[in-house]
């Protein structure tokens, strides 16, 4: 093996201009030995598997500033930091690029099919639509603190100290949701657990052997779940920017997590799970809701104050809210009713 590279030769090896090579030399990403003799740039092995690196690392867009820390840092809690913040990255990407393909269509359609409206007035409200539905999938908020909570979280269920003891049939759900979920279904199945958490609920489906995979916008949450149940295969994701492609999964689970949007939120989170949901497929959620709003009104009136600020802090689902919603997508939903505030809902 050659153990001196020019600098023409090492760009035509990688198919690359010489300038690039000096500009990563510039940046501190590469420092090439220099001849003696003529004082010539020159590189080695080592050089060239850093070269090599540097382009695996820029084809997937990471920022220079993040490479050079990468290859000088390379434990691996830090490159998990790294190719967590690109995948955020560019998932973000791909949903912003799925609005305007989606949009284009619908005006593009609108246009064909429109014979008295302006075409001007068709392109601005789709416009204005994109803006509102982004600005809801870019501004959730994590104000919980689902990092800080990761580390506890599985002894706060096991105690559950809070006053309205949600997490009281919290076994009797996961279980539940189990085996209803794969209810009729063969082994072949690809299913998606949706703010998978500690992993509780995916560890099932590993232990029958079925092929899931989990997500959840709280990294801690994720390192938890894998320190856990190592084989779980586990991204980083949410309902409303879902990192899969349409018609994925054959079911879709969560539990204790869909209370967490608002009511805007939950209509595109709904419409996210049905585009990467096969047509045939079902979606299983086990949460915290109300039947409908008379309901609400009834049980709110029992509680306490202590108890009241605790539901006022999360955003309960309504059941008929999410049956009109689904209805809208041909979707049917039955429900089981767990206890007073725990619902489960199953969408074929």
């Amino acid at each position: 093996m050659r153990e001196k590279y020019s600098i023409k030769e090492v760009a035509d090896l990688f198919s690359i201009k010489s300038n690039k090579l000096r500009f990563y030399e510039k940046k501190g990403l590469i420092s090439p030995k220099r001849d003696p003799k003529n004082d010539y740039r020159y590189f080695d092995n080592e050089d060239i598997l850093k070269i090599h690196t540097i382009l695996m690392y820029r084809a997937l867009d990471t920022p220079l500033k993040d490479i050079k820390d990468i290859m000088e840092n390379t434990f691996k809690d830090n490159i998990l930091e790294h190719f967590y913040k690109q995948w955020e990255v560019t998932n973000d990407k791909i949903h912003k690029l799925r609005l305007i393909k989606d949009s284009m269509e619908n005006i593009m359609d609108a246009i064909y099919e429109c014979e008295n409206k302006n075409y001007h007035d068709i392109i601005v409200e789709n416009g204005k639509e994109i803006k509102r539905i982004y600005e809801i999938k870019d501004n959730w908020e994590d104000k919980w603190d689902f990092d800080g909570w990761a580390n506890v979280y599985d002894d706060f269920v096991e105690k559950d100290p809070s006053s309205l003891k949600m997490y009281k049939e919290y076994d009797n759900l996961l279980k539940t949701v189990y085996q209803n979920s794969i209810k009729g279904q063969d082994k072949n199945i690809k299913i998606l657990d949706i703010g998978v958490g500690t992993g509780n609920l995916s560890c099932k489906y590993l232990e029958g052997e079925y092929d899931i995979v989990g997500i959840d916008q709280s990294r801690e949450m994720l390192n938890k779940a894998k320190q856990k149940f190592p084989k779980l295969k586990l991204r980083l994701g949410e309902f409303l920017k879902i990192p899969f492609e349409n018609k994925k999964f054959d079911v879709i689970v969560s539990t204790y997590a869909f209370h967490h949007l608002n009511e805007d939120e939950k209509k595109i989170a709904i419409k996210e799970m049905l585009r990467v949901l096969k047509d045939d497929g079902k979606i299983v959620i086990g949460d915290l809701m109300f039947k409908d709003n008379r309901s609400k009104q009834r049980i709110m009136r029992d509680l306490n104050e202590k108890q009241i600020m605790e539901i006022e802090d999360e955003y309960y689902s309504n059941v008929d809210m999410l049956e009109n919603e689904f209805e809208k997508y041909g979707r049917e939903i039955s429900i089981i009713k767990v206890d007073r505030l725990v619902y489960i809902v199953e969408v074929k």
